[in-house]
């Protein structure tokens, strides 16, 4: 049996790369069984733990309600209460959905009444045919919706459409905090984004008239994604995209503002969405001890953050605290505000720590040795 398995994605950024990244193809294997409508769930649920893969066949419908069917047994055998078992449930219900796959056709998926969407023919422009795990079907799905409709965010007067596989903010408190305070600071020259995602802080550096905003980021989907949003607003000339991780090989003697939304959740993971909301233990170090060897004193250090590691007790230490007693930076201002928006009514867990966490934005500035 050859059981299709979720590829560890290496999160060490390759600029000589330059397509997009994307669920990989999966080649048809005769071991493979089709998924028949009419059995039993349990009956498949139990062949799927013993390694056999399923290709969907007929509708679309069919399939959708057995993936919801596995959700259901994920939260019975790991019920969500808190931030660990919520990764175990993600884990659990991955583990069942690997062995669950579609068939794509000319772009398209071929089960009957299956929601079509542009990305399967913009990020599969050579496969003809192949399978695809319907968890990854079902995101290419989502992410789809959301480029097409795009996102609007306060203070902007354009929505931004993020390419797949792109983190973007869901909650807008920290957003409002930058907006507020670049309305409040002199002529910008030259700032770097760091860890763009979709390119939202860029954007308001450009609403503020930065005259160039160079952005970084270890995801080749982020850095295609705001050229894109950049190109379409006419404002491509003063945006410079570079794929690399922290500071290296960017030249710094001309910056003025640093700005960072590092990750907020101290969790190991491989994949590359979640590298943008989790850290890895030297995260923090790794990123302050480059700041102090290629800022120049006087440079303008812009930190947004969450409080959810502290509130959720995943923590005891908040990083940039930290880092301000051992690196070379003084804190300029701090400004925070409470979460606005509460959590989904399906995720309970949540409200407590929604209580008390607060989005941050710390200035801070380098120090003279």
């Amino acid at each position: 049996m050859s059981t299709p398995q979720t590829p560890s994605v290496n999160l060490i950024p390759d600029p000589s790369q330059n397509t997009p990244l994307r669920p990989e193809p999966i080649a048809f294997d005769p071991s493979y069984k089709m998924f028949v409508v009419g059995v039993h769930f349990r009956k498949l649920l139990k062949q799927m733990k013993a390694a056999e893969v399923f290709v969907a066949k007929g509708s679309y419908a069919s399939v959708l309600g057995f993936y919801s069917w596995l959700k259901k047994q994920a939260a019975i055998q790991i019920p969500i209460t808190d931030f660990e078992s919520s990764r175990a449930n993600k884990a659990l219900l991955q583990s069942f959905s690997d062995r669950l796959l579609v068939p794509i056709s000319k772009g398209k998926c071929t089960l009957q009444g299956a929601p079509q969407n542009g990305w399967i023919s913009e990020l599969y422009p050579k496969e003809p045919a192949f399978l695809m795990r319907f968890s990854d079907f079902l995101g290419l799905n989502g992410s789809w919706q959301w480029f097409k409709r795009g996102i609007s965010y306060p203070g902007l007067s354009y929505a931004l459409h993020p390419y797949y596989g792109v983190y973007f903010p869901t909650r807008t408190e920290h957003l409002e905090l930058f907006d507020s305070w670049l309305s409040k600071q002199p002529q910008l020259h030259h700032a770097l984004d760091m860890g763009t995602g979709c390119g939202v802080l860029a954007h308001y550096l450009l609403k503020h008239g930065c005259e160039k905003v160079t952005a970084t980021d270890i995801n080749v989907n982020a850095l295609i994604s705001l050229k894109t949003d950049a190109e379409a607003q006419g404002l491509l000339s003063r945006v410079s995209v570079v794929m690399t991780s922290f500071f290296e090989g960017l030249e710094m003697q001309s910056m003025d503002l640093v700005v960072f939304n590092p990750p907020w959740i101290p969790a190991e993971t491989d994949n590359w969405l979640d590298a943008a909301t989790h850290y890895h233990s030297a995260f923090f170090e790794t990123f302050f001890t480059q700041a102090a060897q290629v800022l120049k004193p006087g440079t303008r250090l812009v930190v947004l953050f969450s409080t959810f590691a502290l509130e959720a007790g995943l923590t005891m230490q908040h990083p940039i605290e930290e880092a301000l007693k051992h690196f070379p930076f003084g804190l300029v201002t701090k400004l925070e505000q409470p979460i606005q928006q509460p959590p989904s009514a399906r995720k309970s867990w949540l409200s407590e720590i929604r209580k008390t966490e607060k989005n941050q934005l710390w200035v801070l500035k380098r120090l003279a040795d």
